[in-house]
């Protein structure tokens, strides 16, 4: 989903680290759509498991930014999604994530979704 605004995001030359950084920042100040644009940057030039990991993060990133805007439903598939790409542990250069703190938080918000809340929220999700 990358827009034309986003086009910019990553400069040029500069590592896909950059890109996780940004992301990070954006998904923790509740800017879910701008993290998933970072992350989706990023996304393009890492290899497996860090590209299978940094992809659960977007959908992630997305199911948090459909909860903002009251979409339970897409919300808990993504996030569903975005469980399933994060188990194990994190390589570098997503070893200095809170990739187990996020899947805790992720999956008790996932429950209270499925669970027949229409409403969750992601706030407290941080990585």
């Amino acid at each position: 989903m990358t827009g034309p605004s986003m086009k910019s995001i990553k400069g040029p030359g500069e590592p896909p680290r950059e890109d996780l950084e940004r992301g990070r920042v954006a998904f923790n100040s509740g800017d879910y759509f701008r993290a998933h644009e970072y992350w989706e940057e990023a996304w393009r030039d890492l290899a497996n498991p860090e590209r299978a990991i940094v992809q659960g993060l977007i959908q992630i990133a997305a199911g948090c930014h459909h909860l903002t805007n009251n979409r339970p439903a897409p919300a808990a598939r993504l996030l569903a999604k975005g469980l399933s790409k994060l188990a194990g542990d994190a390589p570098a250069p997503l070893n200095r994530f809170r990739l187990r703190a996020l899947a805790a938080d992720a999956a008790h918000t996932l429950a209270t979704l499925t669970s027949g809340e229409t409403r969750a929220d992601s706030t407290h999700l941080k990585l």
